[in-house]
């Protein structure tokens, strides 16, 4: 006969193995969810169009100090900046119109490509015939620090960081700032 000493430890030996039996059948599956990027996508976009106004009048600001704007260059100044925030209009019309879904329809997710193509195009002629009107009142040095604030538009500044990017279709967007400059790719 057992002895009651081993009769426990059975006993206790036996409760641990039912409760981890139990334990592992309440345990919730381990393959995690992959999150839902079209919806990701989505609220980016909705909170870049949402800062769009702030971001496209810091960008504005941004530019005005960069290249020390002085007194007697504020008429032209103004000028600019109305003709700035003019050129990011057909931008920031995107915004009123959110994307659709596209998945599977090659040519839907093409026609929604060429609207943002087409709008960014627009923005850049604008902000190009902008900057040229500017330009004649600007000092070497003014022009110099003008560029520089254009190219960064154009490598994550103005509508990289908040503003418009798409990558393939019109995923994100909120068009803020400048429109990007066509700057020649790197040799190798």
């Amino acid at each position: 006969m057992l002895n009651r000493k081993t009769m426990m430890a059975a006993a206790i030996a036996g409760f641990a193995l039912v409760g981890s039996a139990v334990a592992l059948a309440q345990t919730p599956p381990t393959t995690p969810t992959p999150p839902d990027r079209d919806a990701m996508r989505l609220q980016m976009r909705a909170n870049m169009c949402a800062e769009a106004p702030a971001r496209l009048a810091g960008r504005i600001a941004y530019a005005e100090v960069k290249p020390g704007i002085t007194d007697a260059q504020k008429g032209a100044w103004q000028t600019f900046a109305t003709e700035a925030r003019a050129a990011a209009q057909p931008m920031l019309k995107l915004c009123d119109t959110p994307p659709a879904n596209t998945r599977g329809d090659a040519a839907a997710e093409l026609a929604q490509r060429e609207r943002f193509l087409t709008a960014s195009l627009e923005s850049t002629k604008a902000m190009r015939a902008a900057v040229e009107k500017l330009t004649p009142v600007l000092t070497a040095d003014q022009r110099t620090k003008l560029a520089e604030v254009v190219r960064m538009s154009g490598r994550g500044g103005m509508y990289r960081h908040g503003g418009m990017h798409q990558h393939g279709g019109m995923h994100q967007h909120g068009g803020h700032g400048m429109p990007p400059t066509n700057t020649p790719a790197p040799t190798k």
